[in-house]
Order: C-alpha cells, then structure tokens, then sequence
C-alpha cells in the first residue's frame, strides 16, 4: 500500500481542531465538528486493522490504514495531521516505539495511542520516559478503546477552544453564578466552568459518574448545557437557611481595604422622633378600623412586621375575611394618602 503527497487532503496544523479539510485555509471552521476527524492506523494483522477501522468509522472518524511502520510513517508525513495515530505495538519494519518517536519529532502534540495485546500489565510494556503519557491499549475490547477515543476527542476538544468561545463560556459561568446568589458558597464563574471540563472527562471513564460528550453536540453547546445542570444541581441543594459564610460578610471599600461586617450594616435602632412619629401614624391609622375589628387586626399585624399566615394564625380569620381586610386597608390608605397605598407582597 503506497500513498503520496498528492492523493492526500491538506489541511491547517495538528491543534487547531480541524482534520483534513478540502476548503480553502481562509474559510476553514474553527470547530471540532465542522469536518470528519481524521486517523491513521499502523497495523501488520489485517483482522485487528479492520476491527479498528470499523470502531474508528462508528466514532466518526475518516480511516487511513498503513500495514507497516515505513508505510505508517510515510503516509503520516504526506497527510498529517491526524487526530488520532494507532500503532501495533509489533509492526514490522519500525516498531511501535520507533515510530512514535518519529511522530513526536514531527508533531510534538500528536495524539496517539499504542496497541500491545500480550501484555497483561501496561507497566511491562517497555517505553522511554518521553512516551509514558501515550494511551496504551492493552485490551483489545470495544468499552476500552471506545473510552480512550472518548478520553482523546475530549482532551483535543479543551484544546481546540478558541479564545471566542473561552469568552462566551466564562460570560455564561459568570452570568449563572450571578442568579444563584448565596447558593453559589463562594464559588465564582471558573469554578463553573472548571468543573463542567472536569465531569467531562470524568465522563470519558465512567459514564455513570460523568457528563459524557455526545459527539453530535457542538462541544461548546456541551459544556453551556453542563453548567447550567451543574449550577441548577447546586441551586437545589442549598439551604436557604444555611449560615452566612465569612467570605460572604467581609467587604471592601473602593481603595480595596477590607471593612468590618458592622461598617455596611445600617442600625437597627432608629431615631427616637422617627419612633413617635410611627407610632402616632399607627395609632391614627387604627383609629380608622375601630368599627372593622378585622382590618385592625390585620393592620396591627402588618405594622409588626408579620406575615400573612402568621396574622391569620393568631387572628382565626379565614382566607377570604383576610383578603376583604385587607382590600380595606387598601382603599383606607389610598384615601389617606392620594392614591398610595400597601404593596401587595404581604397579600401573598
């Protein structure tokens, strides 16, 4: 099997997230899913490279298949990039080591994953310190090498984030921590964002525990869906009667020194004109109510500070006399005060 330059596609350097692509460089997309992902496998025993060639197409890969280590090499120099190289750990000609050691001379940040079948513990399998962090696939069964894949699409994915959808992702971390308030316990929009990518390959390992990636799923419309169930999860579990964190009572002044927790908290006594005068407003105001013993009630309640279930509670009266009480004390005070009157949050 021979292959040159010119039967291969061209495309833009392993990293940016594309495989080979034919349009032209200035439209080329910046997704992972705009184009077919692209791998090249290096295998010499025809059954094992067609398994790996069906598995590969099943994932959405276009396949390119060499039965040696020189055709390997060759046809990675002619068409790379490629997002994943598979390699037999025994192929004739250049082994599996040999030719990795090409590959990374060549491509520094090339994904690969070595395949070596008769080892039992991937620790046995002789590599150089400068491969150790390369897949060993030493199980030759479809939940292993589905979940490197998996763990490899993922890793490239993060990678290939470009600095427009980074921003679009931390804008929107940002935004729900916002709407979660005392809920978020401090966390802020990185810590969103940081743990939707880390469910995410989690989810390459262990789909019961993760978030798995459905490669139909734009990668960033993936990790947008993530934080929002993350932070809803987290928005469900808290309390709302939880204590106060300290990081959530320590304030700064605009010179960023910190202030006590008592410097932005207004007192709670107030002056003691502003006392008498509340107090003749009330007593003025429940004179109104003398022959409407249960609007009085419900006004003394309310100028308490009470709520409405708590009112009725004490006063016995029924859901429809609290509500014609108060729709009394509405029209009373609208009279009083030219059409300004109570708020209808404590009718609630």
């Amino acid at each position: 099997m021979t292959h040159s330059a010119s039967s291969c596609r061209t495309g833009p350097p392993f990293g940016t997230g594309e495989p080979p692509c034919t349009l032209p460089s200035s439209a080329a997309p910046k997704s992972i899913n705009c184009c077919r992902r692209s791998a090249l496998v290096i295998e010499n025993d025809e059954s094992l490279l067609n398994y790996f060639e069906t598995v590969l197409r099943e994932e959405g890969y276009a396949v390119r298949k060499a039965g040696d280590g020189e055709e390997g090499l060759r046809l990675y120099n002619d068409c790379r990039p490629f997002n994943i190289v598979l390699i037999d750990y025994y192929v004739p000609k250049k082994n599996a080591i040999e030719l990795a050691l090409a590959i990374r001379d060549a491509n520094p940040r090339q994904a690969m994953i070595i395949a070596a079948f008769d080892y039992r513990n991937q620790e046995e399998v002789p590599r150089p310190q400068e491969l150790r962090q390369v897949p060993l696939l030493v199980d030759l069964s479809n939940f292993q090498f589905r979940k490197l894949l998996d763990k490899l699409a993922v890793e490239q994915a993060i990678e290939n984030l470009t600095t427009a959808e980074l921003l679009r992702l931390q804008r929107f971390a940002a935004w729900r921590i916002r709407g979660l308030g005392r809920a978020a316990r401090g966390r802020a929009g990185e810590d969103l964002l940081g743990e939707a990518l880390l469910l995410t390959l989690i989810g390459t390992r262990r789909k019961d525990q993760g978030r798995h990636w459905n490669k139909q799923v734009d990668f960033v419309n993936h990790l947008l869906g993530a934080m929002q169930s993350i932070s809803s999860g987290w928005k469900n579990k808290f309390d709302e009667h939880e204590p106060y964190l300290v990081s959530e009572l320590i304030a700064y002044n605009p010179e960023g020194e910190e202030l006590s927790p008592l410097d932005n908290i207004a007192s709670a006594e107030p002056a003691v004109d502003q006392c008498l005068l509340a107090q003749e407003e009330a007593d003025h105001m429940l004179s109104e109510f003398e022959n409407f013993p249960e609007s009085a009630q419900v006004f003394r309640g309310l100028a308490q500070g009470k709520r409405k279930n708590h009112i009725m509670q004490e006063s016995g009266l029924t859901e429809n006399q609290y509500k014609a009480a108060l729709r009394r004390i509405r029209v009373t005070l609208a009279k009083r005060y030219n059409g300004i009157g109570i708020g209808g949050n404590h009718g609630r």
